[in-house]
């Protein structure tokens, strides 16, 4: 089972929890909030995902640059090797091997440092989105705003969606 799908019952079985509690109480007012549609029309968003592309099409540059070179010393091994002696062809091969492996290294260096960075991106917007989500909560009164995933069901529960969009990109 994935993490995704363990966090997710995980959350299913807390809620029923609280809302069961909450319920026998007191009146519960229960909203939520589409996150994938708040991200896509965050603007903030939209505007640091514009600026990752331009970061990521920089590394493709430089992987590009990386693999052309790549290229072009297996093109000359290959045009000069049945001519050259058995210690150049070796130098040859060893180099070619070397400029594989840091390229090999590079690639997934650079892909490391994207992927971390994308996850940092998303945390911040999250957690801007979550302070929103928050302070409407209780403004408006709500008891509980869920993640619109883990709604299976809800009689009463109201897509509090669009006010979280309008108030985000204030």
């Amino acid at each position: 089972m994935t993490n995704f799908k363990k966090v997710l019952i995980g959350e299913i079985i807390t809620l029923s929890f609280l809302f069961s509690a909450v319920a026998s109480s007191q009146n519960v007012k229960i909203g939520y909030v589409d996150l994938k549609e708040v991200f896509s029309k965050f603007e903030k968003a939209n505007e640091m995902e514009a600026k990752f592309v331009k970061d990521v099409e920089a590394e493709q540059k430089k992987v590009s640059q990386q693999e052309a070179e790549i290229k072009e010393m297996q093109s000359e091994y290959e045009k000069k090797k049945d001519v050259m002696k058995p210690e150049e062809r070796t130098k040859k091969e060893t180099e070619l091997r070397k400029k594989i492996q840091e390229f090999s290294r590079m690639w997934s260096d650079i892909n490391k440092k994207l992927d971390e960075k994308r996850k940092d991106i998303e945390n911040v917007l999250l957690e801007e989105i979550k302070k929103e989500v928050k302070v409407y909560g209780e403004k408006n009164g709500f008891t509980v705003i869920l993640d619109s995933r883990v709604i299976i069901y809800g009689q009463d529960v109201v897509n509090l969606t669009p006010e979280i969009i309008k108030l985000i990109n204030k």
